[in-house]
C-alpha cells in the first residue's frame, strides 16, 4: 500500500515537473518568436533556393556568395555585442542628436539582441556551404575557418555572460565557468590530433590555432578576475577599517559629554535642559549622518557650531575661542566627524590643562573645491606628548584612506603654542551619489 502511494506521488511529481517544462518552453517560444521564424524562414529559402539551382557551377558561386555574407553578418554580430568598438566611433544608446548615428545604435542593440538566432540562421547556410564546396581546398578551408570562428563568438560570449554574472571569489563553485571552459580547450588541443591533416593549413592547424586563442582568453580572463579579486578584497578590507575608526569617534565623543551632563547635574544647573537637548541633537546627527560616506560641508559646520557651544556651557572658566568659516560652494561634500578630531583636541590637550588665558583659534575656508582648514590653541608645555593618542592617529588614517592622494596635514608645537593646518580635496555631493 505504501509503495503505490510512493508511486502514485513520484507519478504526480513527475506530470507537474513535466506540465512546468512545456509551460516554461511555450513561454520561452512566445518571448523568442521573431527570432524563431527568423531562423526557420531563411534556412527553408536558402535550402529552396539551392534545390533550384541546376548546375554545380551556379551552386558553387552561390555557395561562395553565401560565405562571404556570413562573414560579413558575423563580422557585425560582433561589432553589435562589442560595447568598446561601437564607442570608437561614438555609437551609444543615448545618441540622438544625430539621427544617422541614432539609427545605426537601435539597428546595432537589435541585432546584438537576436545573435543567437543570428547565429543559428549562419550555422544552417553554412552547412550548405560546406556541401558544395569540400573539394576546392582555399574556400573548404574558408569555410572551416567560418565554422571556428563563430564557434568561438558564441564560446566567448557564453563564458564572458555566465564569468560576469558570478561574483569573484576563490570558490570553485564560482569559478566553475572557467574549469568547463579549460576542459572544453583540452577537448579542442585533443580534437586537432584527430582530424584530417593532409592539407598545411587545413582543420588541424585551425583547430589547432583556434584552441590556442580559447587558452589565451582563459589566462587573460582568469587574470583579470583574479585582479578584480584583488581590488574587492583590497576595497572591502578598506570599508571595515574605516567603519571600525568611525565607530572609535562616536564613543569618544560620548564619554565627553556625559561627563559635562554629569557635572552640570551635580551643581543642578539651569543649563542642563539645554545641554540635554543639544546632546540629542548631536547624537542624532552623529549616528545617522556619521555612518554615511559623506555629507555636506555646511551640515559638518554646523555640527562643531554646536559641539562648540556645548563646550562652552561645560567650562567655567573664560575661554577665547573663533570660528570664521567661508564656504564658496554649499554643495561640497566631507566625510562626516573628520574636523571633530581636531577640535576635541584642542579642548582636550589645551582649555582642559590652562587654568586661565585658554583660547582656540579655527578658521575653514573652502573654494575651488578645496578645503583648508586651520586651528590653534595653546597649552602647558610642561604637558608631556601633546596631542598625541588616538584621536589623531584615528584622523590620520581616516585621511590615508579616505583621501589617500587630495590631503595634506601639517602639525606645529612651538612656543606654547599647537597648530594644525588640514587641506583636502573635496567633491560635490552629487559626485558621490
Amino acid at each position: 500500500m505504501l509503495n503505490k502511494k510512493l508511486i502514485e506521488q513520484a507519478k504526480l511529481s513527475l506530470i507537474e515537473k513535466v506540465k512546468k517544462g512545456m509551460l516554461a518552453l511555450f513561454i520561452h517560444c512566445k518571448e523568442n518568436l521573431i527570432a524563431i521564424l527568423m531562423v526557420l524562414t531563411v534556412f527553408i529559402v536558402l535550402t529552396f533556393f539551392m534545390l533550384g539551382i541546376n548546375t554545380r557551377e551556379n551552386r558553387l558561386s552561390f555557395a561562395t556568395a553565401l560565405l562571404c555574407i556570413n562573414y560579413f553578418i558575423l563580422a557585425i554580430l560582433i561589432f553589435a555585442h562589442s560595447q568598446y568598438l561601437k564607442s570608437l566611433i561614438g555609437l551609444n544608446t543615448s545618441n540622438k542628436n544625430n539621427s544617422s548615428k541614432a539609427l545605426l545604435t537601435r539597428y546595432l542593440t537589435w541585432l546584438d539582441q537576436h545573435n543567437i538566432a543570428f547565429s543559428a540562421v549562419l550555422a544552417f547556410s553554412a552547412i550548405l556551404v560546406a556541401q558544395e564546396i569540400h573539394s576546392i581546398n582555399l574556400i573548404y578551408n574558408l569555410t572551416i575557418t567560418f565554422f571556428y570562428a563563430l564557434l568561438l563568438y558564441r564560446v566567448v560570449l557564453f563564458v564572458k555572460e555566465k564569468s560576469q554574472n558570478q561574483p569573484q571569489s576563490h570558490d570553485l563553485k564560482t569559478q566553475r565557468i572557467y574549469i568547463f571552459y579549460a576542459c572544453f580547450i583540452a577537448l579542442s588541443f585533443f580534437s586537432a590530433t584527430t582530424v584530417d591533416n593532409s592539407d598545411k593549413y587545413g582543420t588541424e592547424f585551425q583547430l589547432t590555432i583556434l584552441s590556442w586563442i580559447m587558452l589565451i582568453h582563459l589566462l587573460s580572463l582568469w587574470i583579470i578576475g583574479q585582479w578584480k579579486l584583488v581590488k574587492q578584497l583590497q576595497n572591502q578590507r578598506t570599508n571595515a577599517e574605516l567603519m571600525h575608526l568611525k565607530s572609535q569617534v562616536n564613543p569618544h565623543f560620548l564619554f565627553n559629554t556625559l561627563n559635562n551632563l554629569y557635572g552640570l547635574a551635580l551643581e543642578k544647573s539651569a543649563q542642563t535642559p539645554g545641554l540635554i537637548l543639544k546632546l540629542s541633537d548631536m547624537l542624532r546627527y552623529t549616528i545617522y549622518q556619521g555612518k554615511k560616506d559623506q555629507v555636506l560641508l555646511k551640515d559638518e559646520i554646523n555640527y562643531l557650531n554646536d559641539f562648540i557651544e556645548l563646550q562652552q556651557i561645560r567650562y567655567h572658566k573664560p575661554v577665547n575661542i573663533t570660528f570664521a568659516h567661508e564656504i564658496a560652494d554649499g554643495d561640497l561634500a566631507i566625510s562626516p566627524l573628520l574636523l571633530l578630531i581636531l577640535v576635541e583636541n584642542a579642548y582636550k590637550h589645551g582649555v582642559e590643562k590652562l587654568t586661565e588665558e585658554a583660547f582656540i583659534l579655527i578658521k575653514l575656508e573652502a573654494k575651488d573645491q578645496s578645503l583648508i582648514f586651520e586651528i590653534e590653541n595653546n597649552f602647558d608645555e610642561n604637558e608631556q606628548n601633546v596631542h598625541t593618542g588616538i584621536g589623531l592617529q584615528n584622523l590620520t588614517q581616516r585621511l590615508k584612506l579616505i583621501y589617500p592622494d587630495s590631503h595634506q596635514l601639517d602639525i606645529t608645537s612651538k612656543h606654547g603654542v599647537y597648530g594644525v593646518r588640514l587641506e583636502i580635496q573635496l567633491k560635490s555631493q552629487n559626485n558621490y551619489e
